[in-house]
Parts: C-alpha cells; structure tokens; sequence
C-alpha cells in the first residue's frame, strides 16, 4: 500500500490498520473472518485498509488488489465535520466475559465504518476518539 504525503507542517497522531475480515479478538469470530479472507485469497482478492489521522486531517484509504498481483482500485477519502454524523467505540465480550473486542466506528451520512483495534482497553480507546474528534471538529 502506497503512503500518503503529508502535508507541510503536518505530523500523523495514529495510524489504525483497517480489518476488512472481522478478526477479533473473540475465537468464534477470529474463525469466520479468516474462512472469508482465505476464500478471498483463493480467489486472488486483497484488500488492505488504513485509518491516518494527522494534525490537520483524517484519511480513510483503501486499496484492492485482485487477481493475486494487479491493484484495480485505490480509494482515499477525506473525512470531514460536515460528513461524520457520529464517532465512537464499541467494546464487545465473547459469553459476557471473554475477549474483550474494541472497534472504533465512524458513521458518515452514505456509509458506516468500523476498525477493530487490537490490544486495546477503555483508556486507550478513549484517547484514539478524542484524538479524532479534535482533527475533524
């Protein structure tokens, strides 16, 4: 995946990798996101996602890889104040105890997105929102 050129006088506040499969941390869901990516790579389909942040902007980019090897697409969005309606966390647990899942999530007014975050707690996802909320305010 190509990087993105930063701005002058623009420094990156966090960089999430985006799971397009739904591997959690939760080992029922772990097991059907890597059944869906490993019939998509049996297919020859990829697809890698990243969430930046920086000082002056947040960024969401995509970029599909089809056929084992050719990139037929490459999609970067800026996110704006006036196209996010809502931002925030969710944390989820496997049987009410295990795994504790983290997903950052973001809902603009044609889509809804959501990271999961690995190694993640309420203190650490409390700043990665607040960091975000001060970029696109």
């Amino acid at each position: 995946m190509k990087d993105i050129k930063l701005l002058e006088n623009e420094e990156k506040v966090f960089e999430l990798e985006a799971d397009f499969w739904n591997r959690g941390t939760n080992p029922i869901q772990r097991f059907f996101g890597n059944v869906a990516r490993f019939v998509a790579m049996l297919l020859g389909k990829r697809i890698h996602g990243k969430l930046i942040v920086t000082n002056l902007r947040a960024l969401e980019v995509t970029e599909t890889i089809s056929c084992y090897c050719f990139p037929t697409a490459h999609e970067v969005k800026l996110l704006t104040k006036a196209s996010i309606k809502e931002v925030g966390y969710v944390m989820e647990k496997f049987c009410f105890v295990f795994c504790p899942t983290y997903t950052l999530y973001y809902e603009s007014t044609t889509q809804s997105t959501s990271i999961n975050v690995q190694n993640a707690n309420d203190e650490t996802m409390s700043d990665l929102l607040t960091k975000f909320y001060q970029v696109i305010k």
